[in-house]
């Protein structure tokens, strides 16, 4: 439907049928009409060309569902036009986490701060897609739940969740309260942010790892350190590369008298590996979890 709109307002338009992802590839060189699944609309304006999903309607303008990012399409016309490929290693997902932590003059032993976080694209539109069946009050509740009922929301806000053409911001105070009582402290930099667990779990694979895009995911926090506490014990700094030129990992921590400073970031360059990359992807995301739940050791002045 949304190609004839288009063509009847002089649009060229064509329909592309596509495999996603849950229904396995095409064949390029044999192609079943049963194999395909899935319909999009190819437009041509000001000689550029546009992928449309009118069924999606948080989708921005010539976005496209990850799950159609399956290799091979084609196009339907009166001629027979060479394939167009949807492949997921050419999105590219970015996202910055900052956070900022200062302590609380007036409350001994709380900290309070402030957390933004600018989302990639897709992980907006899951967002939005989640948000559309609950309200964003429940959805910082849901943030809250992994602390302890120590730890304060306010100000929740979440920018451009209704603007579908732009990617997601979301921020929000919080105060942790009573959590520097103790003569020793043990404190996560990442916060509830980070991986908490590898998300390959089985020992070998015999087929490819497919994941829905490639990953830039940054984290940075600065954190003044507590009242009358000094650290004890800090994470070492590392950089481990991936493939040699095909990803990385850092985790980079540094202190002075007053403050810490800590930027993760873990990038892929790759969406899909063979199964011959799967142990070294497996390992890969082990050392990145195993180092983001180290802590901070806080001691108090004698």
């Amino acid at each position: 439907m949304l190609t004839a709109i288009l063509n009847h307002e002089n649009i060229p338009s064509s329909p592309i049928i596509l495999s996603t992802r849950h229904n396995g590839r095409a064949n390029e060189i044999y192609p079943l009409i049963s194999r395909f699944n899935y319909v999009i609309c190819k437009a041509d304006i000001d000689g550029a060309q546009y992928f449309l999903d009118a069924s999606q309607p948080r989708l921005g303008f010539g976005y496209l569902p990850e799950y159609c990012y399956n290799g091979s399409a084609r196009i339907i016309g009166k001629e027979v036009r060479p394939p167009v490929y949807f492949e997921a290693d050419s999105l590219k997902e970015q996202k910055l986490t900052s956070v900022f932590i200062v302590n609380d003059e007036k409350q001994q032993g709380t900290i309070t701060g402030s957390l933004k976080s600018d989302m990639g694209y897709f992980e907006s539109y899951e967002l939005r897609e989640n948000l559309g069946k609950k309200t964003e009050k429940e959805f910082f509740k849901e943030i809250k739940s992994p602390y302890s009922a120590d730890l304060d929301i306010e100000n929740g806000a979440i920018d451009s969740l209704k603007q579908p053409d732009y990617p997601v911001s979301m921020r929000y105070d919080f105060t942790l309260k009573n959590l520097f009582a103790d003569d020793i402290v043990y404190f996560n930099p990442m916060m509830s942010e980070g991986y908490k667990e590898n998300p390959f779990k089985a020992a070998e694979r015999t087929y490819p790892v497919e994941m829905p895009y490639t990953t830039d995911e940054t984290y940075i926090l600065n954190m003044e350190i507590p009242n009358g506490y000094t650290v004890d014990e800090l994470p070492k700094s590392v950089k481990v590369a991936f493939n040699e030129t095909e990803g990385f990992f850092e985790y980079i921590i540094a202190k002075d008298d007053n403050n810490v400073q800590l930027r993760s970031r873990v990038k892929l360059k790759r969406a899909n590996f063979s199964p011959d990359d799967y142990g070294t992807l497996r390992d890969f995301f082990a050392f990145i979890v195993k180092k983001q739940s180290e802590q901070i050791v806080f001691k108090k002045k004698k």
